[in-house]
């Protein structure tokens, strides 16, 4: 616990450098966000309240123009990939935090290469198979064809490495992903990707109820019920005729696991309407969206509820961006079993989630 404050502290002090020396190639960023989020099932009978924060800081390095290195801590448990949040409890503790990023980053006009733990190299604009806080560790590579004024093109390949065991028993994920970008005239904005993810998970060995969260085990719980072998479509749709602060956007994502026998699809659509990005804007989302057991792999997917899988869910969203560097958002999820199990009630829970979010 002390080492990875430690390690904030020289990120701190590698910052206070850079800016001392702006052409030694090292960049800071971080942000704090502090959240209120309310849970509640049914008639609110069962209501549980609680407090959490996220910090997040790092570090860059350009060791040329074309050579990043990158490195970032964050809160939240190390033991969970889909989540920075670390509740306010425990008689006053103090927070831990854990390496999130640490990777080596090559970028040309047309090519470009990563290793390590990274961000997400795939285009995602939804959390259906993809958390935002998943950052996936092994290698990328991309490749870019086209040009900005017409139609662009991105195949983005990674090996991503799950969980390395000894005896042949270890897991990973290969992935390719196509995206096609265009922007016809100056008010529509169109993208759309293919991706296929094809994982082996030969171990459970490391993983725990968290990972698994709502995917079927198999008989004696050692393996997953399904294989994962995901495609998953995505589009988007920008509208700006309505003018620069009021842009309309609709997302949709489709994912179907060719690895299970059944329960093995799931989609989800949202619209936005507004941006922000500056200023007084305002933006506003509805979002809907059903996912059955094994659509998708639960470790990796969204963390916004408390069903990983089998769930159907509506979320309402307001972000408001009053100054530079602060972001205020309002989020609430009504969601429900997509099936429930015999004898269980398919009653809607609900979710409320009030964050503030400062960038520096």
């Amino acid at each position: 616990m002390r080492s990875s404050w430690l390690v904030l502290a020289i990120l701190f002090n590698a910052a206070g450098a850079a800016v001392a020396q702006t052409t030694s190639g090292l960049r800071f960023s971080g942000d704090f966000r502090v959240r209120y989020e309310n849970t509640s099932q049914g008639n609110g009978a069962l209501s549980t309240s609680k407090e959490v924060v996220r910090l997040r800081a790092g570090i860059t390095y350009a060791v040329h123009q074309d050579v990043m290195v990158r490195a970032r801590l964050a809160t939240g448990s190390g033991n969970d990939p889909n989540s920075t949040d670390v509740a306010l409890s425990n008689f006053v503790n103090d927070l831990e935090m854990s390496l999130d990023i640490a990777a080596v980053e090559v970028s040309r006009r047309h090519w470009g290469a990563v290793g390590g733990k990274f961000t997400n190299p795939f285009f995602a604009p939804t959390e259906l198979v993809w958390d935002g806080d998943v950052n996936p560790q092994g290698a990328g590579a991309r490749v870019m064809v086209g040009k900005p004024s017409g139609i662009t093109g991105t195949l983005t390949g990674l090996y991503f490495i799950v969980d390395q065991q000894t005896g042949g028993l270890g897991s990973d994920m290969g992935g390719a992903q196509l995206t096609l970008r265009a922007a016809p005239d100056s008010i529509w904005r169109l993208a759309a990707a293919a991706a296929y993810y094809d994982y082996r998970l030969r171990s459970l060995v490391s993983a725990d109820a968290g990972d698994i969260r709502t995917n079927r085990l198999a008989p004696g719980g050692a393996r997953y019920f399904s294989d994962f072998d995901l495609v998953d479509m995505v589009a988007t749709v920008e509208h700006l005729g309505l003018g620069e602060r009021w842009p309309l956007r609709l997302v949709g994502d489709y994912v179907k696991n060719r690895g299970a026998a059944d329960l093995d699809a799931g989609w989800q659509a949202d619209l936005y309407v507004g941006r922000a990005q500056r200023p007084r804007d305002w933006r506003w989302r509805y979002g809907y969206a059903v996912v059955e057991t094994d659509a998708v792999l639960a470790a990796f997917s969204h963390d916004n509820t408390t069903i990983a899988t089998n769930t159907e869910t509506h979320t309402l969203a307001v972000d408001a961006l009053p100054i530079n560097g602060l972001l205020l958002n309002a989020t609430w999820y009504l969601y429900r079993p997509h099936v429930a199990q015999a004898g269980a009630p398919r009653e809607f829970q609900h979710r409320l989630r009030l964050n503030a979010t400062i960038t520096f």
